[in-house]
C-alpha cells in the first residue's frame, strides 16, 4: 500500500486497478476561457494544444496545466480491532477534562458558577 496520509485508523491512498488512469491531464488558458480536452496517463496531448491555442492567440501564453488523481480512504491496515462495547463507554477523567473545557470555551461555565 502506497499512503499519501496516514491518519489515526485510516489511510488515504492512490487508487489503482484496472481501469484507474494513473493521472488524468488538462490545461486552462489563463487568459480567455478555453479548457483543453482531459487525456488520461498522457499530458503531450495536452502541451500540444496550449502550443496551438498559443499560436491561434498570440498573446495567450500562460495557462494553468492540471493532474488529477483517484484517491481513496481504507481502514488502517495495522488498526487494531475497536474495544467491545461492553464497558461504559468513553468516560473517565480525559472525557471529563474535555468536557469541562469546552464548557469554558462556549462561554456556558461562568453561567453555570454565579
Amino acid at each position: 500500500m502506497n499512503d499519501i496520509v496516514r491518519g489515526a485508523d485510516r489511510v488515504l491512498i492512490q487508487e489503482r486497478g484496472p481501469g484507474v488512469p494513473e493521472g488524468i491531464y488538462g490545461a486552462e488558458c489563463m487568459s480567455c476561457e478555453a479548457v483543453s480536452p482531459l487525456f488520461d496517463n498522457d499530458s503531450l496531448p495536452v502541451a500540444v494544444w496550449a502550443l496551438q491555442h498559443s499560436q491561434d492567440r498570440p498573446d495567450h501564453t500562460l495557462f494553468l496545466a492540471r493532474t488529477e488523481r483517484h484517491w481513496r480512504v481504507v481502514p488502517r491496515p495495522d488498526n487494531p480491532p475497536p474495544p467491545s462495547s461492553s464497558g461504559p463507554g468513553f468516560v473517565g477523567p480525559a472525557f471529563v477534562g474535555l468536557m469541562c473545557l469546552l464548557t469554558a470555551l462556549s462561554g456556558l461555565l461562568p453561567a453555570l458558577t454565579s
